[in-house]
């Protein structure tokens, strides 16, 4: 039984602090692989799309500019650019998680 054949892809991501001019790499390793799993059913900008949706609830912390960039080659010569990228900001946003601080709502109950 053969494969599926997938095109490889590799990807970064760059952050702009608000107020800063400068991009800087969000991780000084090499690029990541994109992995084949996610590629089998889905297009690279779906799965880009995908990891963008996360950014603001796992970098909640952070305001500014988030760049992903995709190649098709893991170590891309300087210049060359990406197949794929997307920005997004990272702004303050009510968290969609949950968090249980232990208090109990203490309004009282209506009076009949």
């Amino acid at each position: 039984m053969k494969k599926p054949y997938f095109q490889p892809y590799w990807w970064r991501l760059r952050f702009r602090a608000d107020g800063e001019p400068e991009w800087h790499l969000m991780d000084s390793g090499p690029l990541i692989q994109v992995p084949n799993e996610a590629l089998k059913n889905a297009s690279l900008e779906v799965w880009a799309n995908a990891l963008l949706e996360e950014a603001p609830y796992e970098l909640e912390d952070m305001r500014g500019d988030l760049l992903l960039e995709c190649y098709e080659e893991p170590a891309p010569a300087d210049g060359t650019p990406p197949i794929y990228s997307r920005q997004i900001h990272l702004a303050a946003h009510t968290s969609r998680r949950i968090q249980d601080d232990g208090l109990q709502d203490r309004t009282p109950p209506p009076t009949v």
